[in-house]
């Protein structure tokens, strides 16, 4: 095992060349932010960059603090324009600038500077915090970090952004921090089963995982992680201690043979970025997986290029002209009703039964009633991406 893992470090970790540049050139921006006239802001390198933990092909990411009576939008991102003239402007739950300089990704981004880490005012005010937890508490487990989350990418549950639903940097910093390393998380991992309650954190909601923010007990640090992106952490965990290998970390690109009918949805881009455009790509993907229930649905995917592609695999495309539709038990409100609606039910069990016509018979007419802007097309239209397997699987 050791030797597998030195294998990953050599291949993840930046080597002493890369690594100064990336510090270098933090350096070069905290200098120009801190050469500024009439400053009225402190700043500070976060992230990965600051704790040590990046990996490869990193990008830095430069704070400006500003007092809590300034407008991040307007003056917070005029001083930004000022340290990365040619950044674009982008919106979160926050403003900030996003560009590239000697090849390395730059975020600039605005924030208020808070005494208090249980008192944010905007989403990103707690990040000084955060990495000051994690520097403060590391104690030698960089590199750990970096495999976890390595591995955590490779079978796709790395990144708490909707469009993921995986796990942070920062939740895998304390999670390897509180467990002690990458061996003994995903020793951890693999016999996780939700909810896992860490902390009772108050008036946050239902979440596969609950563990309190170490600087805002206030705070579900943990909110982003969706079930696949849970279940996605402990497959993966289960197969690597049981087989440990590479491919976990790399894996390679495995198509999927299609079982049953491809459909394919095409619809206009939404607009904005990718951190926007797709997770509304993947409400609509879901919304039309939910109602196309009579089509037995067996897999889907989406994917965002100059248009949004929805791509549906179900056991049949057409519905019969009568089709099974249950009702009420024979004690549940709403019986009689049922019976005086379909006179010709029948009691199966402890169910009503009948057969009728489909409201839709075709699923393209499905999809149409709920995105009357979409091109449907039979099997994997060009540009779709068909559905994956598990990576790491034989």
């Amino acid at each position: 095992m050791n030797q597998l893992l030195k294998a990953v470090i050599d291949q993840i970790k930046p080597g002493e060349e890369e690594a100064k540049k990336i510090e270098d050139l933090a350096m070069e921006l905290m200098n120009k932010a801190n050469s500024l006239s009439n400053k009225k802001f402190d700043s500070l390198i976060v992230g990965s960059v600051a704790k040590k933990t990046f990996l490869k092909g990193a990008d830095i990411d430069l704070f400006l603090k500003f007092n809590t009576d300034t407008d991040l939008k307007k003056e917070g991102l005029d001083i930004a324009k000022k340290i990365l003239p040619n950044g674009r402007e982008l919106y979160a739950q926050h403003p900030y600038l996003r560009g590239e300089i000697k090849g390395i990704g730059i975020d600039v981004v605005p924030c208020y500077s808070i005494e208090n880490s249980t008192k944010s005012i905007s989403a990103v005010d707690r990040t000084p915090f955060h990495t000051e937890w994690v520097k403060n508490n590391i104690s030698g487990m960089e590199d750990d970090i970096r495999l976890t989350k390595q591995f955590l990418k490779g079978c796709g549950a790395y990144g708490a952004s909707s469009a993921v639903g995986g796990f942070s940097g920062y939740l895998v910093e304390i999670l390897c921090i509180k467990y002690g390393g990458f061996e003994k998380l995903v020793n951890e991992i693999a016999n996780w089963k939700p909810p896992i309650i860490f902390d009772n954190v108050e008036n946050a909601p239902n979440s596969p995982i609950m563990l309190a923010d170490p600087v805002d007990y206030k705070r579900n640090v943990a909110a982003g992680v969706t079930l696949k992106g849970l279940g996605s952490a402990v497959l993966a965990s289960k197969a690597f201690l049981a087989e440990p290998s590479l491919d976990f970390f790399f894996p390679k690109n495995k198509k999927r043979p299609f079982q049953g009918f491809v459909t394919t949805a095409i619809l206009p881009h939404p607009g904005g970025n990718e951190e926007t455009a797709l997770p509304w790509l993947q409400r609509q993907g879901r919304k039309i997986y939910n109602a196309i229930s009579d089509f037995e649905p067996i897999a889907w995917n989406v994917n965002l290029e100059e248009n949004g592609y929805l791509v549906f695999e179900t056991a049949s495309i057409e519905l019969p002209s009568i089709i099974p539709h249950k009702g009420p038990a024979p004690w549940d409100d709403g019986a009689m009703d049922f019976l005086k609606k379909y006179p010709d039910s029948s009691l199966n069990e402890d169910r009503l039964e009948t057969g009728k016509a489909p409201r839709k018979a075709t699923i393209a007419e499905v999809i149409l009633e709920l995105l009357p802007k979409a091109e449907i097309k039979k099997g994997l239209a060009k540009g779709a991406q068909p559905i994956q397997r598990v990576p790491w699987l034989d």
